[in-house]
């Protein structure tokens, strides 16, 4: 019984494979515009053979080229006469748009092997000579509608161009296997997609111009705001993780990579991850950022001595890191304040330099940022003339403070 079945499946199998329709296939051929043809294509297509896809997908090309070819002379021959005669711009983007779709399932049906077993493309070529053409025109395509505001248009026409670069179709084309303007507009993909909240596209598309030498960094910008933009649930917090982890590996020296790190493992509360993953950067990758967010960490727990190194190496490559400088004054006063009550009270020769190290960054951080907008310097500066004993100094300041 299980045999016949097989048989059954195997013969089921077979007929699909071959599949024929050569009445449909025919109405295809005569067909004279693209939406009729696109009708007949869409509504038959599971009854016709790989040989007659093919050639259906080929005619909805032949139409939309015709379209295409028609709106582009007007356009062209405006451009040498300087003549304004009309022509359909948005008809021949959109027909751009549809004899690329058309040509790569034209070309995805005419590699696959005829009724003979044997693959004979008979459209590949043409396809591939008069194609690129289109494919450039998206890129003019993308950015009026993008222009325009319309968001979910560019990411489409940007995204054919992306996704069609390595296309078999295009695979002994070097100028489009070696396309120099890709990464940029998988950027600009990026980007209308983004605008569109589409999150997903806007991901997919940053990681593939993550490594343009001019769109690279903003695309690194843009998939990072989608993943954060995706975490509704515990598995989006789990490949968001994931996400960060490869790209911080990728290149450790990223201190963006290693900022969103830190800030994953403080949201989720993981002390031990992030306390581990600072250490780890100070040691392989010291930077301003990472010696700032090991102050802090130390900071957080009450380490002042340590914090107040940290901060230092931190300051000690960038001078006018505010945060930084005004951190490194709290632990200065803090640390005065430990060591004053170890002392039973009394302000130590030690607490008293700290405090003046600290009167000194804290006026620096009054002459930088007279208004507080970045840092209120003004308590911790009145805290530490207040714990020294000047309270002239102190006093000055209370009208600021209250």
């Amino acid at each position: 019984m299980k045999k016949i079945m097989l048989m059954a499946v195997v013969a089921f199998i077979a007929v699909s494979a071959s599949a024929q329709n050569p009445a449909v296939a025919k109405q295809i051929k005569a067909a004279k515009d693209y939406q009729s043809a696109l009708g007949l294509v869409n509504s038959n297509l599971q009854s016709l053979s790989s040989e007659e896809k093919a050639a259906a997908y080929n005619k909805l090309v032949d139409l939309a080229m015709e379209k295409f070819n028609k709106e582009q002379n007007v356009m062209l021959t405006n451009q040498v006469t300087k003549k304004d005669d009309p022509y359909d711009k948005e008809g021949m983007y959109e027909a751009a748009k549809n004899a690329l779709k058309d040509g790569l399932e034209c070309d995805k049906y005419d590699q696959q092997p005829n009724a003979k077993g044997k693959v004979a493309p008979k459209f590949h070529k043409k396809n591939a000579d008069r194609l690129p053409a289109v494919r450039n025109t998206l890129i003019n395509a993308g950015q009026d509608a993008y222009n325009d505001k319309k968001f979910d248009a560019a990411k489409e026409f940007f995204g054919l161009y992306v996704d069609s670069k390595n296309a078999p179709l295009f695979a002994e084309l070097p100028a489009i296997k070696d396309d120099q303007f890709y990464g940029q507009i998988a950027y600009f993909a990026a980007l209308a997609a983004y605008n569109n909240q589409d999150y997903v596209s806007a991901s997919k598309y940053s990681t593939e111009a993550l490594d343009d030498k001019e769109s690279g960094k903003d695309a690194m910008d843009i998939k990072i705001l989608s993943m954060k933009a995706q975490l509704k649930t515990k598995e989006d917090s789990v490949k968001y993780l994931s996400d960060i982890k490869a790209l911080y590996e990728k290149d450790p020296a990223d201190e963006r990579m290693f900022a969103l790190l830190v800030e994953y493992f403080t949201s989720v509360k993981d002390e031990a991850a992030k306390k581990n993953l600072i250490e780890t950067q100070v040691a392989s990758h010291p930077s301003k950022m990472a010696w700032a967010l090991k102050g802090e960490s130390d900071m957080g727990e009450q380490k002042w001595a340590d914090a107040i190194d940290s901060y230092k190496k931190s300051l000690a490559l960038d001078p006018e890191f505010i945060q930084v400088q005004f951190n490194l004054a709290l632990c200065l006063n803090n640390q005065a304040i430990t060591l004053k009550d170890a002392a039973g009270g009394n302000l130590t020769p030690e607490a008293k330099a700290l405090l003046e190290e600290s009167i000194v960054n804290l006026n620096q951080l009054k002459e930088k940022d007279p208004n507080r907008e970045t840092v209120n310097w003004a308590y911790t500066l009145y805290q530490a003339y207040y714990l020294i004993g000047d309270e002239a100094k102190a006093k000055e300041l209370e009208s600021i403070i209250q």
